[in-house]
């Protein structure tokens, strides 16, 4: 279904308004997971450079707006920077991001019931 949105409206607003920031958080997550150094040049990098811009500002008052791909990096460098905590802290430990779900096997689970439905309707 989000194949077919994707589609119709193109990434842009697919991204805007389809998402909400707990989906675009998911798949920038599992982008770390599959594709880390893809996820650093577009997510991370692009954060860090949104970061720096709003910091060598000369205006007493900044707007900055940021879309849903690159808000929670820029929180976790506003947060360190200003000495916070970010809304999802940053433990030593490594952490899943999503929470207790292993994302590789739950892809692999719903690949393996995609392909039982298949077979099952084959019949």
């Amino acid at each position: 279904m989000n194949k077919e949105k994707l589609h119709q409206v193109g990434p842009t607003a697919f991204s805007e308004k389809c998402l909400d920031r707990y989906l675009a958080n998911w798949y920038v997550a599992s982008m770390a997971t599959f594709f880390p150094h893809m996820k650093r040049a577009l997510i991370d990098k692009r954060g860090e450079d949104i970061f720096r811009q709003v910091q060598q500002s000369d205006a007493k008052r900044v707007v900055v707006v940021v879309n849903q791909w690159h808000m929670e990096n820029f929180e976790h460098h506003w947060a360190h920077h200003y000495g916070q905590l970010p809304r999802s802290v940053d433990f030593e430990e490594p952490i899943n991001p999503i929470g207790d779900m292993n994302l590789r096997e739950g892809l692999f689970e719903m690949l393996y019931n995609a392909l039982h439905r298949r077979v099952a309707s084959a019949h």
